[in-house]
């Protein structure tokens, strides 16, 4: 039982902010566990053990000392009952794989300076770890006990320069243990392990950078990848690299990133860019040598690569890990949010809430939206926005720019979806296309396709979406220096078919709004008006790009493997970057009011504002200090819905509608403003990743919180409301187009039975157990109690809800509901009581009293000032309506001439 002190004064809410998703899937390699029926993946620090077959986080593993990543967890080959992992301290926890405890905790013996890069187990008592100088870029090659930490061979002789593409692989070469290294470079480094002067450097045939490297769980053999697409395999002596035998295996026709033997030696399975799995037979089952198979068409490009005797298991760079069988057939898919596509995170993405569902609607991969529940913590459903094939990569081009979803917005009830995608390489003309979704109610979509429009601004990218709170028209605003306003139609039509009329809801656009000439600058750019013709090359001719032999400063294929944690400049950003003209009146964020009426636009440094329905402009605000350009805008909601909330890139201001001046002003430097439909509550995000929810009646913030995040390692650039009561805030973040973050109230204790006041303290634990009334006592009070609250709280809600309108939005007078008008003037009618419904018994009179009059029982009804008589009035219209022709007729004949 659970006792809570009254204070005085009502207490603050506490908030917390805790990481929802985003959190990276395929940083590591995963692992089997030894029954096959699970696999380990490393999730920064911790490690999460998914079921193959239902795809469930079952438990998590975690290690008692502080650590900031996991580096790599492996299992013995003939030990299935502990687990091994590393941090990138160097600090060594082994778990026991059935009660998932911590057994130890052992810290390696290396400087505070250096950093573990890979680790591997050699046998059930030593490791074999690389490590970098943080200070020197020097890269330390040792072999280390997992019993005590302790050093026991340092690997001075062999010399591997540092490259963030580092591979390592231990097999078996003459009864030794041995390591294969590469780091991007074109030269593949094998160390035996315990005789350190046995080393050798493979060259790479024609001098082709190798990016991974496999060894063979029995014999002297490894294979090697390289950025041509060749998979070589290597057998001998492979200490002597004039006794090695190499055979090719080529079908890449890109460089594969990964590269896996099978559990018994007879397979291989490499991936790579062209997002294909694919399982090679070696020579030794001589009739089935070099068949290949394929998993083809997977959803991003292939990281690592794991198998067991009957599964493999494929990091995807969307951020999600397929499970196929040995058959090659998928059967699980764990997924995560993020794995967002370069050029997405280039164009920008959007976060919306979806009530319905309690969901958060967010970019994906390459042409889809994820809708990820909030409440389950997991993502429902991949929407596939563009329905098109993604493009493939070529020699010349690794990151093609692909057709992306670039805004988004959902009505308030959650009724219509709209989205606006947008595809322009300077050589075909560009492709844009504006889509709308309504809402199904069929678990396996959430949303169907109604509309498609396409060029609906003309080629150019839209900026900004707005949808009304019932999803009846939709504004877009576009790079064309246009807003256009689209509307929803219901039109019937009559079936020959079926004899029937149908109804078919569609789409259109209404007009197209513009605040200068509308004619945008973008649209003198040459590929709007002529086609470029890009070079031919020979199926069977080969060109040396840099990338292939050489590292440079800005390293495609370093890029492309650490793209999917890119948070700054990427390679797609200088491609899809418009060109930068007068922004004197170019597009910025467009919004509609709670009621409709009004839409406001930003051209440039002017905020406009127009009627929705009759389509033109009614007003312009301007204001020094919101040059050079507006970024957002929001209308205000509820009682707050006659104000208007602007962002620049330096301030925040806050318009009166009703005056048009503004009522008050803020410099500071945000990122984000958004407002909740369902309160006055709106919430904005700053460079330093703060958060401040305010209403626009004050300046004064309703909640702040400064510093949530380090912006060194990225900024907030989305948020949005959740559901919450009137009292509390529920705000979802978005960092670096993917990590979800929650401002959400603190957890209550639970078991709250009472609620003693300070001067009722129980003086002793045992008197908090004892009840100051009885049942029936409590239960009487609280029964009348609460009616009486019911009947107050619900005309004080009428009322307040009536009176929060804005005074604009409030219809003439004349039309209230005459209940309305008795109750604000003070009216009210005098019940009679149940005491004085029947006539009060009294004594007869006596002989005494028989000539006094007889005093009435009943007190009388106070006069009133003003009784309304509706029922008079409707007796006089009729008789009028009765008495008066409808039409003079010596009237209409004069005026028609008739």
């Amino acid at each position: 039982m659970g006792v809570k002190t009254l204070n005085d004064e009502t207490p603050s809410t506490k908030y917390v902010f805790n990481r929802k998703a985003g959190r990276s899937l395929i940083e590591r390699r995963p692992v089997f566990s030894p029954d096959g029926e699970s696999i380990l993946i490393i999730v920064e620090n911790v490690v999460r053990v998914y079921n193959i077959q239902t795809g469930d986080c079952i438990r998590t593993l975690e290690t008692e000392g502080s650590i900031n990543e996991l580096v790599a967890v492996q299992f013995l080959e003939d030990e299935d009952y502990n687990l091994y992992g590393c941090s990138d301290s160097g600090l060594i926890t082994t778990w026991t794989w059935e009660h998932g405890a911590v057994l130890r905790e052992v810290q390696l013996q290396i400087p505070n300076f250096v950093k573990v890069c890979t680790f591997n187990l050699i046998n059930s008592n030593e490791c074999f770890v690389t490590s970098l100088n943080m200070t020197t870029l020097q890269v330390y090659l040792a072999r280390h006990s997992i019993k005590n930490g302790s050093l026991g061979c340092h690997y001075i002789n062999t010399n591997v320069p540092y490259f963030e593409v580092m591979c390592v692989a231990i097999g078996w070469c003459f009864g030794d243990r041995f390591a294969a290294i590469t780091n991007g470079t074109k030269i593949l480094y094998i160390q035996n392990l315990y005789k350190p002067h046995l080393r050798t450097e493979i060259h790479s045939q024609n001098e082709f950078r190798i990016l991974s490297v496999a060894a063979h769980h029995r014999e002297n053999m490894i294979a090697i990848t390289d950025t041509l697409g060749r998979v070589t395999i290597l057998r001998g002596n492979l200490y002597d690299y004039r006794q090695i035998a190499r055979e090719v295996l080529h079908w890449h026709a890109l460089p594969p990133f990964a590269s896996c033997f099978s559990t018994e030696g007879n397979y291989l399975i490499t991936g790579g860019l062209e997002k294909v799995l694919v399982k090679w037979t070696l020579g030794t089952l001589a009739q089935k040598a070099h068949e290949k198979i394929f998993i083809p068409r997977l959803p991003g490009f292939i990281r690592y690569i794991t198998a067991n005797n009957s599964h493999i298991a494929v990091t995807l760079s969307n951020n999600s890990v397929v499970i196929a069988s040995s058959l090659m057939y998928v059967e699980t898919t764990i997924l995560e949010c993020g794995g967002l596509s370069p050029v997405c995170r280039a164009l920008g993405a959007s976060l919306v809430y979806y009530r319905p569902m309690s969901a958060l609607l967010m970019p994906g991969r390459t042409g889809y939206l994820q809708l990820y529940s909030t409440v389950t913590n997991k993502v429902l459903y991949n929407i596939d926005i563009t329905q098109v094939n993604s493009l493939t990569s070529e020699r010349h081009n690794l990151i093609p720019l692909e057709l992306e979803v670039t805004c988004a917005a959902i009505s308030a009830d959650g009724s219509w979806l709209v989205t606006s995608e947008y595809r322009n390489d300077g050589v075909n003309y560009p492709e844009e296309k504006l889509k709308f979704f309504a809402a199904k109610t069929i678990k396996s979509r959430p949303f169907g396709l109604n509309t498609c429009v396409d060029l609906s601004h003309g080629g150019c990218r839209v900026v900004s979406l707005a949808l009304n709170n019932k999803g009846e028209f939709c504004v877009s605003s576009g790079t064309d220096q246009k807003f256009r306003i689209w509307k929803r139609e219901t039109t019937q039509h009559h079936e020959k078919r079926t004899q029937q009329y149908i109804k078919t809801t569609g789409w259109y656009c209404l007009t197209a709004c513009y605040y200068s000439s509308g004619i945008a600058y973008h649209l003198r750019n040459p590929v709007h008006n002529k086609f470029k013709v890009g070079k031919n090359l020979h199926a069977n001719e080969v060109v040396n790009y840099p990338y292939m032999k050489e590292i440079t400063y800005d390293d495609v294929i370093k890029t492309i493997f650490n793209i999917h944690k890119n948070v700054g400049q990427t390679l797609v950003d200088k491609r899809v970057a418009e060109r930068k003209g007068p922004n004197e009146f170019s597009m910025g964020g467009v919004a509609i009011s709670q009621d409709g009426s009004l839409i406001a636009a930003w051209f440039g440094c002017k905020l406009t504002l127009w009627d929705s329905h009759l389509c033109n402009l009614r007003t312009t605000l301007s204001h020094p200090a919101l040059r050079p350009k507006g970024v957002n805008v929001q209308f205000g909601n509820n009682d707050a819905a006659h104000y208007l909330v602007c962002t620049t890139n330096k301030c925040l201001a806050v318009w009166s509608l009703l005056s048009l001046t503004i009522k008050w002003m803020v410099q500071i430097e945000t990122t984000c403003l958004v407002s909740d439909p369902y309160s006055n509550k709106m919430a904005m995000l700053t460079t330093n990743n703060d958060v401040y929810v305010f209403s626009p009646h004050s300046s004064i913030p309703i909640l702040v919180q400064k510093g949530l995040l380090d912006p060194a390692a990225g900024v907030c650039n989305y948020c949005a409301f959740g559901s919450s009561s009137p009292d509390t805030v529920r705000l979802y973040v978005m960092r670096n187009d993917s990590e979800i973050y929650c401002l959400e109230p603190e957890k209550s204790e639970e078991g709250r039975l009472e609620v003693i006041s300070r001067r009722n303290l129980p003086p002793s634990a045992f008197s908090a157990l004892m009840a100051e009334q009885t049942l029936y006592d409590v239960k009487s009070f609280t029964n009348t109690a609460t009616q009486e609250l019911n009947k107050a709280a619900l005309a004080n809600t009428a009322i307040s809800q009536f009176l929060s309108a804005a005074p604009h939005m409030v219809p003439p007078v004349s039309m209230l509901c005459p209940l309305f008008l008795q109750h604000i003037s003070g009216y009210k009618e005098v019940e009679q009581s149940d005491d004085e419904e029947g006539p009060m018994e009294v004594d007869l009179p006596t002989s005494d009293d028989e000539d006094l009059p007889a005093k009435s029982t009943r007190t009388p009804k106070p006069a009133l000032l003003w009784a309304p008589s509706y029922e008079q009035v409707k007796e006089k219209r009729l008789k009028k309506m009765l008495r008066d022709p409808l039409l003079d007729l010596d009237l209409t004949s004069s005026v028609f001439g008739v």
